[in-house]
């Protein structure tokens, strides 16, 4: 597994294939497991694929000081932006789209491209209540049950129907442990003040933003205005899909790479 050293943390990540970089960024609580085969997927169309493990999840260092922090998460992804093969693209997924977002509005010569999946960078009174749903999610509730108390909202009506059998399995697999439990709740408090309507006007790399139709948890609409503030940004909504983009469409993933090679 790569490592990188930066300011003291030790940045970890999983990397399959070999091309132009493209880091992947995951979502709230999560790890690079959360993007199970896609790096191996990006790899067969010719890319160096980077899923990143976080700092403050295993199996990496613990949070400093328990405080999850936007900035040091963008920072930490420019670090492997940085020994991937130029042009890199940073592809966050949800809140992975918001420390994406906040690397590419630094200017670095390590982000050429951005792809949000399923990301806001507007902060809304429905965006806080529902980070603070989370928040209790992984403060209050018993992990165990995670996967079902979530899985309602993590995918859309058209998967839940037809892949049953997949949403099952990503239940009885979603167990985390008390330290990614803890993780997640230090996320979550992050995200309920975020606020990344002015980085949008700092980004000038070609960025992508997709919606899925069918997401409950960040609105088709909150996709489209994040990409109206940032210069020349591409917005499209993949009607039935929801909030696992690139698990329930295959038509997202074959949109990001063609993004990726147009650009």
């Amino acid at each position: 597994m790569p490592t990188v050293a930066r300011s003291g943390r030790t940045i970890t990540w999983v990397q399959e294939g070999t091309g132009p970089g493209v880091v992947l960024v995951p979502g709230l609580g999560a790890g690079a497991r959360l993007f199970g085969t896609l790096p191996r997927r990006f790899a067969r169309h010719g890319f160096t694929c980077a899923a990143v493990d976080p700092v403050g999840l295993p199996p990496g260092p613990p949070l400093p000081g328990g405080v999850y922090d936007f900035a040091e998460a963008a920072a930490d992804v420019l670090a492997v932006a940085a020994t991937l093969p130029p042009p890199v693209a940073l592809v966050g997924t949800s809140l992975g789209g918001k420390v994406a977002l906040q690397a590419a509005a630094t200017g670095s010569p390590h982000a050429h491209r951005l792809v949000l999946l399923c990301s806001s960078a507007l902060r809304t009174a429905r965006s806080k209540r529902i980070y603070r749903w989370f928040e209790l999610l992984a403060s209050q509730g018993d992990g165990r049950w995670l996967g079902d108390l979530t899985a309602p909202f993590l995918f859309g009506d058209t998967f839940l129907r037809e892949k049953p059998s997949v949403v099952d399995d990503i239940v009885r697999a979603t167990k985390p442990s008390p330290e990614s439990l803890v993780f997640m709740q230090a996320q979550a408090r992050a995200l309920q003040d975020f606020d990344g309507a002015a980085l949008c006007g700092l980004v000038q790399c070609p960025t992508l933003c997709l919606s899925g139709g069918e997401d409950t948890l960040t609105l088709p609409a909150d996709v489209a205005a994040t990409a109206a503030r940032i210069h020349g940004a591409e917005h499209e909504c993949l009607p039935t899909a929801g909030h696992s983009l690139l698990l329930e469409s295959a038509a997202a993933f074959d949109r990001v790479v063609a993004f990726l090679r147009a650009t």
